[in-house]
């Protein structure tokens, strides 16, 4: 049984990818294990609550099961895994602002002391990034509003701008850093 174990901890993210795609669970546990802690730190450093964190983090590796017949073991796992933890918490941005939107509609006598918190750090954390891909050099910034604002995949922006997929992807990469760094 180990040794079966150490098997699935050896294999690339790709060879795991199209394990999981084929429907092997313990290729699937194996991937859990390997990338659960960074997505859910990811999400905790998106969310600031590090239960929704978990619970996200959880609905992401389901929806990696659920639709694991759509996995392509040729494409970055990382890549993918991240960008379903970052549409989760936007999920979650996003419920929350209609909730917001509703709470004033409903009672526009005066937000509660929470949901004014939740505007302002929100406002504040929008204006951040905002600043942050500003100040970030004219290429990465431009590659990275492609990737984030206009949806674009990395194979779409590199054939734009005549580039290769990797340095798409390192210019990514290297904002999404940045803007983790100056968010904690």
């Amino acid at each position: 049984m180990k040794g079966q174990a150490d098997q699935y901890r050896k294999m690339s993210d790709g060879e795991l990818t199209a394990a999981v795609r084929d429907g092997d669970d313990r290729a699937f546990n194996a991937l859990f294990l390997r990338w659960y802690p960074q997505v859910a730190k990811f999400l905790t450093l998106l969310v600031k609550n590090p239960e929704q964190a978990e619970d996200l983090a959880q609905g992401v590796f389901m929806k990696v099961w659920l639709y694991r017949d759509r996995l392509d073991p040729s494409k970055s796992l990382k890549n993918y895994l991240f960008v379903l933890a970052r549409n989760a918490a936007l999920d979650v941005f996003k419920s929350k602002r209609h909730l917001v939107m509703a709470d004033t509609a409903t009672a526009p006598e005066r937000p509660s002391q929470e949901m004014a918190e939740f505007k302002a750090e929100y406002s504040e954390a929008n204006s951040l990034i905002r600043k942050l891909v500003n100040d970030m050099p004219p290429q990465r910034r431009q590659i990275f509003q492609m990737s984030r604002f206009q949806q674009l995949s990395h194979e779409e922006i590199a054939r734009e701008l005549n580039l290769s997929v990797r340095t798409v992807e390192k210019h990514i990469q290297l904002a999404l850093q940045d803007i983790r760094k100056h968010l904690n």
